[in-house]
């Protein structure tokens, strides 16, 4: 056999342990988002918070009418401070209400108030945060001083004003009041992303063949910060949930009859020696809800990130 024969010899031997493998790895190679799936799935709390916060969604939007308990305010009057039974689980209060049924109605509450407040304070602050981040200059400082003028203001205090001179009770309103002071924190996630993104090779690239500010703003560099702003929205949404609570706690809030967590506490607490029920259950309802976001925002953060090793 001649050097060249041996040569090519050689190289196919080299070559065939990988031409074997290649089915294999071709089988085991991952899209990005299945990546970022495997990982939230490790995470077993993140796991959990998702699946409590699902079942809390099934059940205050489809319990009351697979259970039978739709009326909040409806009156027993033969069944006042009732502890848990099997046609109360949740008992009743002093007036005879189902507290199952207003448990449920004021989880619907919160869950929205929780996501749409997210949602609009996400929206607002990705506009103030990108113009600030992206042109940065003149527009930069006028909006982060702006930004830091809503962080100096004490929160809960102009909430209590702004909610008894404007705002009516509905939940409406309480979602725009919530959103309105709700927006600082990701504004200056957004800018920071678009600091860190906007000098990017494949911005500037993009820069070169013509495309203009908006398309590079929310095409290019928005995507990319994707991962911060949803870890941030997570999070958002569980202390959205106890601001509304507290409102409503204090009377600022959703008012009665409407049922909320916060104003079923506020409720409870005056019959709390006798049915102390009346103050645990919202409670531990608030808890739940809240840690169960708080531990999805966590899993979603580790999941997004781009220097995550495999475990």
């Amino acid at each position: 056999m001649d050097i060249p024969e041996q040569l090519n010899a050689t190289q196919e031997e080299e070559i065939d342990p990988f031409l074997e493998q290649t089915p294999e790895l071709v089988r085991r190679r991952r899209s990005q988002g299945r990546i970022i799936f495997d990982r939230f799935v490790r995470n077993k709390a993140a796991v959990f918070g998702a699946v409590f916060l699902i079942f809390m969604f099934l059940l205050c939007f489809l319990g009351p009418y697979l259970t039978g308990h739709t009326d909040p305010n409806a009156l027993h009057y033969d069944s006042t401070i009732q502890g848990p039974t099997l046609q109360y689980p949740f008992g009743t209060d002093n007036v005879g209400r189902d507290q199952f049924a207003r448990a449920l109605t004021g989880g619907r509450v919160s869950l929205l108030v929780g996501l749409s407040s997210m949602l609009v304070s996400i929206i607002f602050g990705i506009g103030i945060g990108a113009l600030a981040g992206y042109y940065g200059g003149i527009v930069d400082n006028i909006l982060m001083r702006l930004t830091d003028v809503a962080l100096a203001v004490p929160t809960y205090l102009l909430l209590f004003v702004v909610s008894a001179s404007f705002v009516n009770g509905s939940t409406i309103g309480v979602v725009l009041l919530i959103a309105a002071f709700g927006w600082t924190v990701s504004s200056r996630i957004v800018r920071g992303e678009f600091l860190a993104l906007k000098e990017r090779e494949y911005v500037l690239a993009a820069r070169t063949i013509g495309a203009k500010n908006l398309r590079l703003m929310f095409r290019h560099i928005l995507p990319n910060a994707a991962g911060a702003i949803i870890v941030n929205a997570t999070l958002l949404i569980g202390s959205n949930i106890i601001l509304e609570s507290i409102l409503s706690y204090f009377g600022f809030g959703l008012r009665p009859p409407d049922a909320s967590w916060g104003n079923m506490i506020s409720d409870g607490q005056s019959f709390f020696d006798a049915a102390p029920w009346l103050v645990f259950i919202p409670g531990l309802l608030i808890f739940l809800t809240v840690l169960s976001a708080n531990l999805v925002g966590d899993g979603f953060r580790d999941a997004l990130d781009p220097y995550m090793t495999e475990r």
